[in-house]
């Protein structure tokens, strides 16, 4: 894709809507397609591939989304078990008990909370709350995520909300 790869298409296309996505891509290793799954993808499809399961996948998709529905208006509160967000007023409860963030904090978490479940890499958490090209994300998201995990956790070091997936990147826990 000229403008930006399926991965980085992928979030923003979810953040916006809940439609099918179907990845095609040449990438067949089992770390892609997990990926790409974990970002929001419906399904996912190597090339070379038979157009007859093309349709077929197709199909399906489009019947479980018009079977089950677009998502509902989204509320601006994103929660995972007792943790809770209100994008609106801008505040974060952990247990009832009020967490006080700084902008790119929330940012971070509203990001996470509005996905939870899916992982992203340093590179995307930057690119999505920063909104420019990460170059050397590392270290920025990671002293964030930090500072986040001792605001939201019992135990930072056994973190029951914002997870690390070693490799990949971090996640909320759907709670």
């Amino acid at each position: 894709m000229p403008q930006m790869d399926g991965h980085r298409a992928t979030i923003r296309i979810r953040e916006e809507c809940n439609a099918p996505i179907l990845m095609l891509s040449a990438k067949s290793e089992d770390t892609d397609k997990i990926m790409g799954l974990s970002i929001g993808a419906d399904d996912y499809l190597t090339k070379p591939f038979n157009p007859l399961e093309l349709t077929a996948r197709v199909k399906s998709l489009l019947r479980r989304y018009t079977q089950l529905g677009a998502r509902e208006e989204q509320t601006g509160v994103y929660t995972s078990g007792g943790l809770v967000l209100d994008e609106n007023a801008k505040t974060v409860t952990v247990d009832g008990e009020p967490v006080h963030l700084t902008p790119v904090e929330i940012g971070i978490l509203s990001f996470l909370l509005k996905n939870a479940g899916r992982v992203f890499s340093i590179g995307q958490i930057y690119e999505q709350v920063w909104d420019e090209p990460a170059y050397s994300p590392e270290n920025t998201v990671a002293v964030h995520i930090r500072r986040i995990r001792e605001k939201i956790e019992i135990n930072p070091k056994q973190p029951k909300y914002l997870k690390v997936v070693w490799g990949i990147g971090y996640k909320i826990e759907k709670l």
